[in-house]
């Protein structure tokens, strides 16, 4: 390893890279339902969503666990799962095809992370749009816009509480 791609012994470990948001790049939506998980609404090609995309510790991708259009008032997951690298992530329906079988299926297209649950907790870290992303990746003046947009869409309330919870 180059000294150029290491990181001070005290720096946290960087939960998001350039490799993990390129892997989000037209990552493959056919195990969702197709559907907002909030409105029930059907998605069709260039909808706006914001989609729960997890990466459990014995596994090598990421997995997109459920999707929701893109409206403020849609609310998002509140919990966070311990041992999973969890992201919210902002991105647009896109179609994918295979000539071979005439077949289509829906993929996310331009993802911009919005926050993270590393797999030592169970809240989310929201991703602020004026700073890079872990330190590593700077984004670019439309990513900034995209997720400052995103972000002014989502709402995610935090989970009831009863006495005697820690």
């Amino acid at each position: 390893m180059s000294r150029d791609n290491q990181q001070p012994a005290d720096a946290p470990p960087s939960p998001l890279t350039n490799d993990t948001i390129a892997s989000l790049d037209q990552l493959s939506l056919a195990s969702t339902s197709g559907a907002c998980q909030h409105c029930g609404r059907s998605f069709t090609e260039g909808d706006e969503i914001v989609a729960y995309v997890s990466k459990p510790a014995e596994k090598r991708t990421h997995e997109v666990g459920h999707c929701v259009c893109a409206h403020r008032e849609h609310r998002q997951q509140e919990v966070f799962t311990l041992g999973v690298h969890e992201l919210l992530v902002a991105g647009r329906i896109g179609l994918a095809s295979d000539a071979a079988t005439q077949s289509t299926w829906p993929i996310l297209v331009e993802p911009v992370p919005l926050g993270v649950s590393a797999p030592a907790t169970t809240t989310i870290r929201w991703l602020p749009p004026e700073t890079p992303l872990a330190e590593e990746v700077t984004p670019t003046a439309t990513h900034r816009q995209r997720r400052r947009d995103a972000r002014a869409q989502v709402t995610v309330s935090s989970p009831l509480t009863t006495e005697g919870d820690d």
